[in-house]
């Protein structure tokens, strides 16, 4: 009997509030930002409001209000339309749970986007030069390039660094992001056949003719060197000056060469943090659901003692 009642108190301190169960483990403030699924399936943004926290999706925008002292960092709302409460609860500084608030139901941990939230406000993208409405958040202006990067393979590059200018902006403040923007920008210009941004929605106009800008003013000042002839160097002195040019020439490509490769160095470096991300996203979400398999395999277990011990008339069978 006793071996019975250790194993009854075990199994509730894994399923009960203030267990030792990971599952569980503390509350934490939730706090500002976009919040995603592993994988990028689905994702919310969550604003602190006076009352609680606003809880954007693609369609819709709930209200949630503070559960009560004995549920800290918890919010609920009530959906009109499906009869049920939903629940969100933070469980640290970059991941909170989503749960409908009945018993026995299993939590969804999304986890937020980026670094510390003062370098990650959430805000839209700007509507494009045809005032068309924003598409959505950064994060999810990323992968939709990433997703044509996959399926246009004739403008893959120009994809992916869209994609990675949209990143960009989802994981830094906007000063970081405009001036990558830019560079990407740059980059693209390349191989761009018109003058308008070929993703707007993650590298504006303003951004793509600023690009433009600099450009130009490095051909104007090439022209310009290359129309004013200097003054016809004395006989003797003609060699040593074909010399000079030739080295000024050599050091200004290998000037050029070191410049377009730490661009495309920044650039790879930014699609790797993403892959890290996405990889460290699928660990965290294998290591929540083997311990949420655990919990429901260890709840089912009770049950099915407690239903033995009820069909015997409260007592052990033997």
């Amino acid at each position: 009997m006793r071996i019975f009642v250790r194993m009854i108190a075990g199994m509730m301190m894994t399923v009960m509030p203030g267990g030792i169960s990971v599952a569980l483990g503390q509350s934490a403030p939730v706090e500002d930002g976009t919040y995603m699924l592993e994988g990028g399936s689905y994702s919310i943004s969550v604003e602190r409001t006076d009352s609680g926290i606003m809880v954007h999706e693609p369609n819709k925008h709930s209200p949630y209000r503070p559960a009560g002292a004995d549920r800290p960092n918890t919010y609920l709302f009530f959906n009109d339309n499906t009869g049920y409460t939903y629940g969100i609860r933070g469980v640290d500084s970059q991941t909170i749970e989503a749960f409908k608030d009945v018993e026995g139901n299993v939590p969804t941990r999304l986890k937020r986007l980026g670094g510390p939230p003062s370098a990650r406000p959430i805000r839209a993208i700007d509507p494009g030069p045809s005032g068309a409405p924003p598409e959505g958040t950064d994060a999810e202006v990323a992968r939709k390039y990433q997703a044509l990067s996959n399926s246009d393979e004739a403008n893959r590059q120009s994809w992916t660094a869209c994609s990675a200018a949209a990143l960009k902006r989802s994981l830094a403040s906007g000063e970081e992001a405009d001036a990558y923007g830019v560079q990407v920008a740059q980059m693209l210009r390349l191989i761009a056949v018109d003058d308008a941004s070929p993703c707007p929605d993650a590298i504006p106009q303003a951004l793509w003719d600023k690009a433009k800008g600099i450009d130009d003013l490095g051909k104007g000042k090439a022209a310009t060197a290359a129309t004013t002839k200097p003054p016809a160097p004395a006989p003797d002195a003609d060699r040593e000056e074909r010399l000079r040019l030739n080295a000024d020439m050599a050091a200004k490509a290998a000037s050029d060469a070191e410049r377009i490769k730490a661009d495309k160095d920044g650039y790879a470096a930014a699609m790797a943090e993403a892959q890290r991300a996405r990889e460290q996203y699928q660990r965290e979400r294998e290591t929540y659901e083997a311990e949420a398999a655990r919990v429901k395999a260890a709840q089912d277990a009770y049950e099915a003692e407690m239903a033995r011990y009820r069909a015997a008339g409260g007592r052990l069978p033997r």
